[in-house]
This record gives C-alpha cells, sequence and structure tokens, in this order.
C-alpha cells in the first residue's frame, strides 16, 4: 500500500493515500475522504494528489477516476450511478454507510458508459 508523508512545521501526516473513497478539493487543499468515514485534510491539491497516486502504481493499487474539478473518486468503490438524483454512489460495503456525491449528469454518463464497456459477469 502507498504511504505517503506530509512533513509541516508543527505536524507529520502519514497518509495510506490508496485506501481512500474519494478526495474533494476545497481551495488549495484537498480532503482524503475513507471507508470509516475519516476525512484527512490533505496540505495540497487535487492536482498534486492525482499526480502522487498515479506514481509507480503497483499490481492491487485501485483505479482512481478524476471527475471534474471538485473530486477523484476510487473506481473500485462506485456501487451505483444515478442519473436522476445526479448522485454517485460509494460504498466498500464492509461499513453500513455509503458516500452519495452530487455530479453532473455529463459526467456521470461518462461513468455510466464507461462501466457498460466493462461489464463482465463473474
Amino acid at each position: 500500500m502507498k504511504q505517503i508523508v506530509f512533513n509541516r512545521r508543527n505536524e507529520l501526516l502519514r497518509v495510506p493515500l490508496t485506501r481512500a473513497m474519494f478526495y474533494e478539493s476545497f481551495g488549495n487543499y484537498c480532503y482524503g475522504v475513507f471507508a470509516n468515514k475519516q476525512k484527512v485534510m490533505l496540505p495540497v491539491g487535487l492536482a498534486e494528489v492525482e499526480r502522487l497516486i498515479q506514481v509507480k502504481p503497483e499490481a492491487d493499487q485501485p483505479t482512481f477516476i478524476r471527475i471534474g474539478k471538485r473530486y477523484i473518486v476510487n473506481a473500485d468503490m462506485i456501487v451505483q450511478v444515478n442519473m436522476s438524483s445526479q448522485r454517485l454512489i460509494l460504498s466498500d460495503f464492509d461499513h453500513p454507510d455509503h458516500f452519495a456525491l452530487p455530479i453532473s449528469k455529463d459526467a456521470l454518463r461518462a461513468i455510466k458508459q464507461l462501466y457498460e464497456q466493462q461489464m463482465i459477469w463473474k
């Protein structure tokens, strides 16, 4: 598992980047949100997180999808694309709660088409 250490003047932050459900932009910073509802503010923007996730990918590393300027989501956790409510539902099925992200219809259509093209019954 890839972990990144952010060493700032008054704190050290160790984050398992590939275990996040999603990342959400917040100005010059972003939040990493995990399945247990823990939310960690990272001292970098979404573009930097995207770069860090892509560096030297490991075989068991999840796939992340950038959705507009606001989100990077863990594609392995997408369980529902709801066009009518304009929500992307994420869950790991190990925790009782799920995440419902507000996403534009165009982005949801693109995600839906991506999954329709990759439909494989296992």
